[in-house]
């Protein structure tokens, strides 16, 4: 694991994946790429969809009243390309919570909005 990522991403990928495909029928392939911070290692912003660690902050109740805290989470990037005439892919949603709670929905959204995939 690297040293300088802000969110662990191989465990992360494996499950994210395990549980969509459980839900979801996609008909064609969707590369997507984790990587752990804006290094990019994981070349998120070439993948059909890309996910780079970063903050995110979601609302927690402390001592009765409602704060927003910092917890780890991603950027979403979509649209990348590598091979013949390559782009980087567009940011579409920064700070999403790295919970499944957070990010399988959107996820789902992305896939049904963007690939076509279907509920099971």
């Amino acid at each position: 694991f690297c040293g300088v990522a802000l969110i662990e991403t191989k465990n992360r990928a494996i499950e994210l994946s395990k549980r969509l495909e459980e839900e979801l029928k996609v008909d064609m392939p969707v590369r997507i790429h984790w990587t752990g911070c804006p290094n990019s290692c994981g070349q998120a912003q070439v993948a059909d969809i890309g996910l780079m660690g970063g903050p995110a902050r979601v609302e927690k109740e402390i001592d009765g009243k409602v704060k927003k805290v910092a917890v780890e989470g991603v950027n979403i990037f979509l649209g990348g390309k590598v091979g013949e005439d390559p782009f980087l892919g567009e940011v579409y949603k920064k700070g999403v919570p790295a919970d499944y709670k957070y990010l399988i929905p959107v996820m789902k959204d992305i896939l049904k909005e963007k690939f076509g995939a279907m509920e099971k």
